[in-house]
């Protein structure tokens, strides 16, 4: 039976509290497939906002995850509330560092769920928004064999963002590690117009260090890429270099804020 003071719970109350979810952590579950491109550097450059600065090679990711979330509010919740806790993200990624410190940095991403826009954007500052979005399911009883193919889509107002596919060769420990050492640092930049000046932004970066992550079954193979959206286009003449579908856990705790700034649009 469900809880309505739980649910309740998850709207905003008519007092001095004023966020949407749990106040975290956050514990994630689920299925994800990586393209990994190769790029020229001079291409990447213009994704990057000071004080990030791109590090490592000059990679970049396509991913799309099937997730789950208790969207901070515990593993019951994410139970009963099945159209909210699951949901996908698709996500163009980067290497970026920060006085030293390499993370993730997303400046584009898209869900099709009210937890990741409410808390992923507006409280972090991850760059979300919503789009339709699709991924292979793993056969439930047989599972993935070598030779399967797994595809992802991710499109915007009936226009495609951007397609991958993988080819399944390499599982457990024969996968091909990824081109690129992953961390468990993500970088955002939450970007806020006041609402009585819009020419006017506060500008927060934020460091957040996922914890507790675990990587399940593992499969490399051979990947392609389909790039359809004109913010991305300086990507899309890369090279494939790497391709993985994984399942992974982890958690996403409170963040560290690096630096405030004031951003003026003139016009």
């Amino acid at each position: 039976m469900v809880d309505m003071a739980e649910q309740a719970s998850t709207f905003l109350d008519a007092g001095e509290w004023a966020h949407p979810f749990g106040v975290g952590p956050w514990h994630f579950e689920g299925e994800t497939l990586t393209i990994f491109v190769e790029s020229d550097p001079e291409a990447l450059r213009p994704y990057f906002p000071l004080p990030m600065r791109p590090s490592g090679p000059s990679i970049f990711r396509l991913t799309v995850h099937a997730l789950r979330s208790d969207c901070g509010m515990g593993h019951g919740w994410a139970a009963r509330n099945p159209r909210r806790s699951q949901f996908h993200e698709a996500v163009v990624a980067f290497n970026a560092e920060i006085g030293g410190v390499d993370g993730n940095w997303d400046p584009f991403m898209w869900t099709e769920a009210e937890p990741q826009l409410c808390v992923g954007r507006e409280m972090y500052g991850f760059s979300m928004r919503l789009g339709e979005i699709a991924l292979t399911r793993r056969p439930a009883l047989h599972g993935w064999n070598r030779g399967d193919v797994v595809t992802a889509q991710c499109s915007r107002d009936g226009r495609l963002v951007f397609s991958i596919a993988m080819t399944l060769d390499r599982t457990g420990s024969e996968a091909v590690p990824p081109p690129i050492r992953p961390t468990p640092v993500f970088y955002t930049r939450r970007t806020l117009p006041r609402p009585d000046s819009p020419m006017i932004s506060d500008v927060a970066i934020y460091r957040t260090a996922m914890r507790g992550l675990r990587t399940g079954e593992v499969w490399s193979g051979e990947g392609a890429f389909e790039i359809g959206d004109e913010h991305l286009q300086p990507l899309a003449g890369g090279k494939v270099v790497g391709a993985r579908w994984s399942t992974f856990e982890m958690t996403k705790d409170r963040a560290e804020l690096i630096e405030r700034s004031v951003a003026r649009r003139e016009g």
